[in-house]
């Protein structure tokens, strides 16, 4: 499990796969329904894991994304709580959440997508983003920051993110077509993409960064956990083309 530690009146957390129930290609502690697991196990690894006293995420406090690589962010608030908790389609349809009410956690799923926890402690937000290839190209980090300018009045200065586990860009090998489809978007996509040719590559934690700073957010309030899902799948779960597997979920909350 990891824990961006930074600030001590949140709980931001990205589950490990160590410690559960399911077998196989999803062993062992998936939490997500949506991917081939015997949702009856996923749901006794939920009741394992979610009841634990540090962690606590109940039906009554715990709010999931149904995503589907949008660019989309929702506000949640009380009336929301619940969504997502007993099946994957019932969640909100959002790949970013954020709240300013306390006990509220927002999670996602993901295994090489890029998690990023955000904070703003002036305004007591708390926020997660899911950050896959199509999000990100589609500026779902700068579009967030955005959102909170525009409506609840934050400065970019006081925002702080954290990115999580997920797939180092050495690992995130991309075509030779797609790094010139990339490229032709301009900056700050063209930075993002890389090449050992004949190897191409897409550095998504970079270009999420790349986007956070041209909203204004200061590159020192931007943190990183530093562990790859693909070097450390032992820990994470991490997703290969045409193979099943779990998901991690991060979730962020408030504390009360």
């Amino acid at each position: 499990m990891y824990k961006w530690e930074q600030f001590k009146n949140i709980l931001a957390v990205t589950t490990s796969r160590e410690g559960g129930f399911s077998t196989g290609d999803f062993a062992s502690l998936n939490l997500a329904f949506h991917v081939g697991d015997d949702k009856k196990i996923v749901k006794k690894n939920r009741d394992h894991f979610f009841q634990r006293e540090d962690i606590n995420l109940l039906e009554t406090n715990t709010v999931f994304v149904a995503q589907n690589h949008s660019k989309i962010t929702l506000k949640v608030t009380k009336d929301d709580v619940g969504r997502g908790y007993h099946a994957f389609e019932d969640g909100l349809n959002a790949d970013a959440l954020y709240t300013k009410e306390k006990g509220i956690a927002l999670a996602i799923y993901h295994a090489n997508c890029v998690p990023l926890f955000v904070y703003v402690p002036n305004h007591d937000i708390v926020g997660i983003i899911h950050a896959g290839e199509l999000g990100s190209v589609a500026n779902i980090s700068g579009l967030f920051v955005k959102k909170l300018i525009k409506d609840e009045g934050v400065k970019p200065e006081e925002i702080y993110v954290n990115i999580g586990p997920s797939l180092s860009f050495s690992h995130r090998v991309i075509t030779k077509k797609r790094a010139e489809e990339l490229a032709a978007l301009g900056n700050p996509i063209q930075k993002a993409v890389k090449a050992t040719l004949p190897q191409y590559f897409l550095d998504l934690p970079l270009l999420n960064i790349l986007q956070l700073r041209e909203v204004g957010v200061p590159f020192e309030n931007i943190t990183f956990s530093n562990i790859c899902t693909y070097e450390n799948k032992d820990r994470f779960y991490h997703y290969e083309k045409g193979k099943h597997t779990g998901r991690n979920i991060s979730f962020i909350r408030l504390n009360n």
